[in-house]
């Protein structure tokens, strides 16, 4: 009984600090000098120098687009691009 409360309890505690982590509600974020939004190019995403540049995939292994990465002191910033326009915009803490 108390080993199902103890696991309950430890992924409750999991799930809230991972929220607490990371964001992914955001609409633009500052690399640089460089404002992206989403909607913007992804030729404005690579004149911010990107620090690692990974192609994501579909279901069925084509690709879907790309995924940028800027690491800014504890912050890493992940911006998401699909059909040359930016989709998405995350902030990982950590």
């Amino acid at each position: 009984m108390w080993n199902a409360i103890r696991a309950i309890l430890a992924l409750v505690a999991i799930t809230l600090a991972s929220t607490a982590w990371s964001s992914c509600n955001l609409s633009s974020a500052r690399i640089g000098n460089i404002l992206i939004k989403i909607g913007d190019t992804e030729r404005r995403v690579i004149q911010a120098d990107p620090d690692r540049e990974v192609q994501l995939e579909s279901q069925q292994g084509g690709a879907a687009g790309f995924r940028f990465d800027f690491h800014q002191r504890d912050v890493t910033i992940q911006v998401y691009v699909r059909s040359g326009r930016v989709t998405r915009i995350c902030h990982l803490r950590g």
